[in-house]
């Protein structure tokens, strides 16, 4: 029999899928079908009927674009992060470069923040 605080784990991981899933517009259906599985298996995981294999938690994942530890714990740590690709990525940098990523990444706050981003986006939606 499981424990209180595993039922608690399972449930509490099967709401993030749901919400994180809703949050990326995506279907229960469609997740079946990118997961190949039938859509009432995939409601069992939502649903928290089935716990999640770690095949499935993986594929998930991959699928939705965020960490297994932000699917299984609801937040995200520095254990996950890749240092080696970001120390590789960091020597293909001059001091010129990183200063323009920086700056990039600044305005880009900027656009977002004032909501530009937004404008632009129903811009190309009423074009399309």
């Amino acid at each position: 029999m499981k424990k209180a605080e595993d039922l608690q784990d399972i449930v509490a991981t099967a709401e993030r899928l749901q919400a994180i899933r809703k949050s990326k517009g995506i279907t229960q259906n469609e997740m079946a079908d990118q997961m190949g599985l039938s859509c009432a298996t995939y409601i069992k995981l939502e649903n928290a009927s089935h716990g999640i294999t770690t095949k499935n938690l993986m594929h998930i994942s991959r699928i939705l674009n965020v960490t297994t530890d932000l699917l299984l714990f609801g937040e995200t740590g520095m254990n996950n992060i890749n240092f080696e690709g970001y120390i590789a990525c960091a020597k293909l940098f001059s001091d010129d470069g990183l200063a323009f990523l920086t700056e990039s990444v600044g305005l880009i706050r900027q656009l977002k923040e004032s909501g530009a981003l937004e404008a632009a986006e129903k811009r190309e939606t009423v074009h399309a």
